[in-house]
């Protein structure tokens, strides 16, 4: 089994998002926070025997049997994030650029964090 790779990839993510949350990039924290989930949850459904391919964290996390009420909000909110922070077609003006701020790239990210250590904690 490879969980380990897909967590230490979505730490890696994580941290590519902290990097482009500190240059600016708003868009690219939130897609990457929720590629960092992504990452993670591949390994924790990987562990319990799961496959899915989907895009969608909180799907993925829905077939675990000790994920939280607040960790699938937070799922839920990065779900939001997989194509308007990178399409422009997604917004009937401008770009993503022109939607995403820091504000909601700072909290894409805590959400991120949280949900790898949630699922570190469920992996032991």
């Amino acid at each position: 089994m490879r969980v380990n790779d897909w967590l230490d990839q979505a730490k890696r993510t994580i941290a590519s998002a902290e990097h482009s949350l500190k240059g600016g990039f708003y868009e690219d924290c939130c897609y990457l926070s929720h590629q960092a989930a992504l990452q993670a949850v591949v390994g924790l459904l990987i562990r319990i025997g799961e496959v899915d391919t989907s895009s969608s964290v909180y799907f993925m996390l829905n077939k675990t049997e000790t994920v939280t009420h607040e960790v699938l909000h937070k799922a839920r909110v990065l779900d939001t994030y997989y194509l308007p922070s990178r399409f422009p077609y997604c917004f009937e003006k401008g770009s993503p650029k022109d939607y995403f701020d820091e504000q909601t790239a700072t909290e894409a990210l805590e959400y991120a964090k949280d949900i790898l250590e949630h699922i570190e904690k469920q992996l032991g």
